[in-house]
């Protein structure tokens, strides 16, 4: 993988990373290449792909769907695209998605299903799924990708890269089609944390360097229900950090995806309502069914939603006062093949560790923890962004 440091090291590199990305189309990874040039700064040269929510001007947001197949160009970039720019990043294309980020398994009917690069019979997950793999597999430093249940945290634990959901509002989604509002995180992916800490103060201010983490806390039940493989992987890594670890009780995951779902669909419907009546013919059957289940909930059920999440968030916010990070397996298991990966319960057993900090709005990082078969995340959150990156790298180290 292409790292930002020996991207801006070796411009070569990056010049190499463009005859990679076009490889990369092979799998899927990209739905439109660019030749741009690059300027100077920080990122100076340093190839970096952005995903097909995120208006760059000068080419359509087609948004994984063909909803969106005949939309005009975008005629200004988003908010989060300029600060790229003016540190010299070259962004080198647009990746796929799921069908307008409204899904966790990185299956794409209409556009193509980017494969996994470490067994192309395995879904990439979702919905960043392109991003995920253009880092993956070296045509991109670093990515950017959004994140509303899991959609950056998700393919990069399953493409074994480092995948960042900062705290919610840091990086602005000005620009950004959106999915849910309310749980929207504009996120990057990149090979390792340094990167994703480079591209993330480019992008956003982040105060100091974080504290180092002393106290981990985990809750059992997120270990127990992961299959033996990723339980042991998840284990081996906490004994090899060496911190004092502490029981925590986060809120119960079944009723957290019950909220994030009722929040999201509501919303997403809220967006689609138009579009939705007008071209219903041009969506996916599962980007429809999810719309219309949304069109369903009434604003009661949406206001009660919303009073549940806000006491989560509460909760966890109590944890952190006697703990500085809280660990987990990003998923509970390896990346499915793309058979098993039709199963109905998929999507909602892909994010049932990873919606939790999409609906209190705390930062969480995907890691990937080194094994010899399928990549496993294990999944870092913590009261600050400066804390969560902190807890990533320290962690990274000890690996």
């Amino acid at each position: 993988m292409l790292t930002v440091a020996r991207a801006r090291a070796d411009r070569s590199s990056g010049d190499d990373a463009l005859s990679r990305r076009r490889l990369a189309r092979d799998g899927g990874a990209y739905v439109l290449v660019f030749d741009e040039m690059h300027g100077n700064g920080p990122l100076a040269g340093v190839p970096i792909a952005v995903k097909d929510l995120v208006d760059v001007a000068g080419h359509r947001t087609r948004c994984g769907s063909r909803v969106r197949e005949d939309a005009p160009a975008a005629t200004r970039d988003a908010t989060v695209i300029a600060p790229l720019r003016a540190a010299g990043a070259r962004l080198v294309g647009k990746t796929a998605l799921v069908e307008f980020a409204f899904g966790a398994t990185g299956i794409n009917e209409y556009e193509g299903t980017p494969r996994n690069p470490h067994d192309r019979a395995r879904i990439p997950g979702g919905s960043s799924s392109g991003s995920a793999v253009a880092v993956a597999e070296g045509s991109a430093a670093a990515a950017l990708g959004t994140d509303t249940g899991g959609s950056v945290r998700i393919p990069a634990a399953l493409c074994g890269i480092v995948g960042v959901k900062p705290s919610y509002g840091l990086v602005p989604a000005d620009g950004v089609f959106r999915l849910a509002p309310s749980l929207d995180h504009v996120g990057v992916l990149a090979p390792d944390v340094a990167s994703a800490r480079t591209v993330l103060e480019v992008l956003a201010r982040i105060d100091d360097k974080g504290r180092a983490p002393r106290v981990v806390g985990i809750d059992r039940r997120a270990l127990e229900e992961s299959t033996p493989e990723v339980a042991r992987a998840i284990a081996d890594a906490l004994r090899r950090w060496g911190l004092e670890l502490r029981d925590v009780t986060l809120p119960d995951l079944a009723e957290t995806v019950a909220i994030s779902t009722t929040l999201m669909y509501y919303e997403a419907a809220a967006v689609h309502r138009d579009t939705l009546a007008s071209r219903r013919e041009r969506y996916g059957n599962a980007v429809r069914e999810r719309l219309d289940r949304g069109l369903a909930i009434t604003e009661a059920d949406y206001r009660v939603a919303q009073k549940r999440a806000r006491a989560m968030r509460d909760h966890v916010e109590r944890l952190f006062a006697d703990v500085d990070v809280i660990a987990a397996p990003t998923v509970a298991f390896t990346a499915p093949t793309l058979v098993e990966a039709e199963a109905p319960d998929m999507s909602t057993r892909l994010v049932r560790h990873t919606r939790l900090w999409n609906v209190v709005r705390f930062p969480a990082i995907s890691l990937p923890v080194p094994l010899s078969g399928l990549p496993v995340g294990i999944q870092l959150a913590a009261a600050t962004d400066a804390d969560a990156l902190a807890a990533a790298a320290a962690l990274e180290a000890a690996l």
